[in-house]
């Protein structure tokens, strides 16, 4: 064997392209050649059959955009040593456009169907538009009863006028109505609580989409480790529903330990029963302990509350914690409603009512006259979100809004009578296109913070627990936990009704999922409302670096304080695992 010189690819330029840019082609380029030689690190290899590949996937980039003709093809192979430069004409031909769509189908009203595939009209005719369409208007039978329609497409290509007319022919089948739901595998889980997910009655017509989405209510729950369901005939014009299923896991231990500034060294125990008493709700208990503090906290709620897509839910708790201000022992309990519209993300809002009893408070430094150091508090809480990230661990791109309004008051069951204020929006703009094969990239975030309390009726002070503070990790980072704003004459913080916090950071990509990052940080903590101004705002200039992970991010950074008050350190690190915002 004489294997001679290993041939690697140096350059590649690109020629006649302009539906994709050279960078993205080489972006699809690279990641074929990488997938074809098994060689996903270090330097491409020359392999031709590899170089064959990743021009037929850039054929297939360029025939889903409509150009059915386009050609890409290796023009040359310059070697220069045991290297070879590479140069790919791309021949994109005409985009063809759909021109018409026509529907045959006598046994059904169509028109809601034909209005549907209209919307394709005039769009670039994609290679998968045929299966696609396909699969739209057999599911749209299916869920109309028709367990096993037939749909045949034609195509009439113009290749003068670049346009495609597709004729669909459809054969609906006979039609059905839900006999029963029947149920196989069930040992800890109640009948009752699968039916009650899968929401539909007996007598209605056998909506396949109705039963997937119960399908998929059911897979949610955590509670089972397999479950379909299938139509089977009962005679000609009723069909059972049976639902196959094995219950899984259903009960979880979490433990964490870790160490962070304040806390130092901490633990937590959680317990998750995703199916409670067979019930198919969540009861959960999770305790801490650290070196500052300790508690327990337990919820029991309902992920399909009245029938609907709403999370109903109770919870009780009971902390004693110790923060740079204060020390308090907390107990006390909530009732909520939530609604999401986007599981993977948060949109959505939440109605909450608040009980809760602070007892055994110590104040630190001279702060205890300016409110109650114990107190019942009783309020009722409205919330909004909405979220178009790209992730909840590791967002680079898409929007983050949420606003909180609270009101306190003694016809609660508490002491207290004032209005909280919050609201967020962070905004994460990539600054490169993420892809399956770049997902990584240079990213810009900025993100803005503001809250406010306004006391009313017989509360003249609002207790330093309620109050607002700025400093630590998540807020203005060139400062301790709680070490930003306001403070007594002992240097203890106070805390106070109004804050702004503005921030804008540039994270880049330096190998792979590790980032460094450049940030500012400019905020203002104030005792009154009326106080309130961005003109006396404390600027703070920063770095670190961010190591992405799939369960969320590592994140250590470091804040220097730009306009500096007697008494303010020169600078902070901060050291952290997940979101900054």
């Amino acid at each position: 064997i004489n294997e001679g010189g290993q041939q690697l690819i140096r350059k590649v330029e690109f020629e006649g392209n302009s539906t994709f840019t050279s960078e993205r082609l080489r972006v699809i380029f690279d990641t074929s050649i990488r997938q074809a030689n098994l060689h996903p690190f270090g330097r491409m290899r020359y392999v031709t059959s590899a170089v064959d590949f990743a021009t037929a996937e850039i054929e297939r980039a360029l025939r889903q955009k409509g150009f059915l003709d386009a050609r890409a093809e290796v023009a040359g192979a310059i070697p220069a040593g045991n290297e070879v430069d590479l140069k790919i004409v791309i021949t994109e031909g005409i985009q063809y456009h759909i021109a018409a769509i026509r529907l045959f189908d006598t046994t059904d009203d169509t028109s809601e169907l034909k209005a549907t595939l209209a919307e394709n009209l005039g769009n670039p005719y994609e290679q998968t538009l045929q299966a696609t369409l396909r699969t739209r208007v057999q599911d749209w039978y299916r869920n109309r009863g028709h367990l096993n329609p037939q749909v045949r497409i034609d195509a009439v290509k113009d290749a003068t006028l670049g346009k495609v007319s597709l004729t669909l022919t459809a054969v609906p089948g006979p039609r059905f109505r839900l006999g029963q739901i029947r149920i196989e595998g069930l040992n800890a889980t109640a009948a009752a609580a699968v039916r009650k997910r899968i929401s539909i009655r007996p007598g209605a017509w056998y909506d396949t989409s109705k039963i997937d989405s119960g399908v998929r209510r059911l897979w949610f729950t955590g509670a089972f480790s397999e479950v379909s369901a299938t139509p089977e005939l009962t005679n000609d014009d009723t069909a059972d529903a049976v639902l196959k299923m094995e219950e899984g896991l259903a009960k979880q231990v979490r433990f964490k330990i870790g160490y962070n500034e304040w806390e130092r060294g901490f633990g937590e125990i959680q317990y998750v029963d995703r199916n409670f008493l067979g019930s198919l709700n969540r009861f959960s208990v999770d305790t801490f302990v650290s070196q500052r503090g300790y508690g327990v906290s337990s919820t029991l709620a309902d992920p399909w509350f009245l029938g609907t897509d709403a999370i109903g839910s109770v919870g009780a708790y009971f902390s004693r914690r110790e923060l740079p201000a204060y020390e308090t022992t907390e107990f006390g309990g909530t009732v909520s409603y939530e609604r999401r519209y986007n599981l993977p993300n948060e949109t959505g809002y939440r109605f909450i009512y608040t009980w809760k009893k602070a007892t055994d408070s110590e104040i630190f430094g001279d702060n205890v006259d300016t409110g109650a150091i114990d107190y019942t508090l009783g309020g009722v809480g409205f919330s909004q979100t909405w979220d178009t990230r790209n992730s909840v661990l590791s967002p680079m791109k898409g929007v983050f809004a949420s606003h909180e309004v609270e009101v306190v008051s003694p016809l609660l069951l508490g002491d207290l009578s004032f209005f909280r204020f919050e609201a967020q929006f962070t905004y994460y703009q990539p600054l490169q296109e993420i892809t399956t094969e770049r997902p990584f990239v240079p990213f810009l975030v900025f993100n803005q913070l503001a809250g406010m309390l306004l006391p009313y009726g017989n509360t003249e002070f609002i207790p330093v627990q309620e109050r607002f503070f700025l400093g630590g990790p998540t807020t203005m980072r060139s400062y301790q936990l709680y070490g930003f704003g306001p403070r007594d004459s002992e240097g203890y913080p106070t805390g106070g009704l109004a804050m702004l916090l503005g921030t804008a950071e540039l994270q880049w990509p330096v190998w792979n999922n590790i980032y460094t990052v450049f940030f500012t940080d400019i905020g203002n903590l104030a005792s009154e409302a009326q106080d309130l101004t961005w003109s006396d705002a404390q600027v703070a200039i920063g770095s670190g670096l961010r190591v992405y992970t799939p369960i969320g991010a590592i994140r250590v950074d470091y804040g220097y304080n730009v306009n500096r008050d007697p008494g303010d350190p020169i600078g902070n690190w901060q050291i952290g695992f997940g979101l900054t915002f």
